[in-house]
């Protein structure tokens, strides 16, 4: 349903589930970006059990897009969004193996239950010397060329897909970190891509970013929301699945494994440190609380929120999100998120600055860091801020420091 056919409520709608900062032409803009995004990977011929499609993808939205193609927290009307073409809903299942190298997370770890390590400041190295690779089996047998290809892979008894950036540096040879970055409620991975950084950090860098697609442009976080929810997806599954498939095609450093997203995309960058921590070194959400209970991540792991101090639809103080009189849920807000954070990694002390905008306890078990940073006059998408912060650049100086 476009702007321009919704009434003054479903105009309110539409821009909350953009952006709550956004006009009502930019809204109508961002709708049409979106769709036009999910429009260029076209549908999908359906795949037989267990084969992997690949197709290669339209060039991105460049990074000055409308900053609405991130995505919302939550639905903006009743129903679930329309599910995008050729994708179908993933269901639960057995995680699966990581490029057949990754170890299988103790059952029920609970939080404070980590050996107690030597943390250090976030800005100062981390726990020591870099350790040694850990390869996944791409490394020897992987096919995958730089570029940009859509993915289409099993997961249980569903068809799901990713977005996959491999940059030019890629060789194939030498094991390159990997990110997952997750859209936003009512977005896409293009939209994604094309709003978040990631990529343009990724081609200096040399690290591979993914992409995953949510059903219905949702995710099923915690009992939340759209068509996701509705199907009860076990996301984590589709995770891991992703995970399985990327590692046997691409030379990976499995300890150098990172997520992030935005929005109800930052809840699943929460959901994976706390279900998935065997295969993340560390999560950096964006615009989300940890909503994820019980948190019970199978070892420490390195997690830095990205928050606006105006966000008007996920509030930096916590409260309902969504708009009045519609289902939504109750967020905890920044601070407390912070304070979770550091209980469930036995972080000590008390918060270091990190420059001007964030806060970060370094004495974490595991050598892990759990930081904050709050950007006055953000609204609800932070890529581009008032003080020009660079996300995934922060993010990323922290995830090298702090392997798995």
């Amino acid at each position: 349903m476009g702007a321009r056919a919704l009434g003054l409520r479903g105009v309110l709608l539409c821009c909350l589930c953009a952006c709550s900062s956004q006009t009502v032409e930019q809204a109508a803009v961002s709708a049409a970006a979106a769709t036009s995004a999910a429009a260029a990977v076209g549908p999908q011929a359906p795949a037989a059990a267990g084969v992997v499609a690949v197709q290669p993808v339209a060039p991105a939205a460049p990074a000055s897009a409308p900053s609405g193609v991130a995505g919302s927290s939550v639905p903006a009307r009743a129903g679930a969004p329309a599910t995008a073409p050729g994708v179908s809903s993933g269901a639960a299942g057995a995680p699966a193996a990581v490029g057949g190298n990754a170890a299988t997370p103790p059952p029920g770890a609970a939080a404070g239950s980590f050996a107690a390590g030597s943390g250090s400041a976030a800005g100062s190295g981390g726990s020591g010397a870099a350790p040694q690779a850990e390869l996944s089996a791409g490394c020897s047998s992987g096919t995958l060329k730089a570029g940009d290809s859509t993915r289409q892979l099993q997961s249980n008894d569903r068809m799901r897909r990713y977005l996959l950036h491999i940059p030019a540096k890629y060789d194939g040879k030498s094991p390159v970190p990997l990110v997952f970055d997750f859209h936003g409620y009512s977005s896409s991975p293009q939209g994604q891509m094309g709003a978040s950084g990631f990529r343009e950090l990724g081609d200096q860098e040399g690290f591979i970013v993914l992409y995953p697609e949510g059903v219905g442009a949702s995710w099923h976080v915690n009992g939340c929301c759209g068509q996701a929810m509705e199907l009860k997806l076990d996301e984590i599954a589709f995770v891991r699945a992703i995970m399985d498939d990327v590692g046997k095609q691409a030379c990976i450093d499995l300890k150098r494994v990172y997520a992030s997203g935005i929005s109800q995309g930052g809840g699943m960058a929460h959901h994976v440190a706390c279900l998935a921590a065997d295969i993340f070194a560390g999560v950096a959400p964006v615009s989300s609380d940890l909503r994820t209970e019980a948190c019970t991540p199978a070892r420490p792991i390195t997690e830095i929120s990205f928050r606006g101090l105006a966000d008007r639809l996920d509030a930096y103080e916590g409260g309902h999100v969504g708009p009045p009189g519609m289902d939504g849920y109750t967020a905890i807000g920044a601070k407390p998120t912070l304070e979770r954070w550091k209980t469930i990694n036995m972080c000590t002390g008390t918060p270091e600055k990190m420059g001007e905008l964030c806060e970060t306890y370094s004495t974490c078990a595991g050598g892990s860091a759990v930081s904050l940073c709050s950007l006055p006059g953000g609204d609800h998408v932070l890529y581009r801020n008032m003080q020009g912060l660079n996300l995934p650049k922060v993010a990323w100086e922290l995830f090298m420091k702090h392997p798995r």
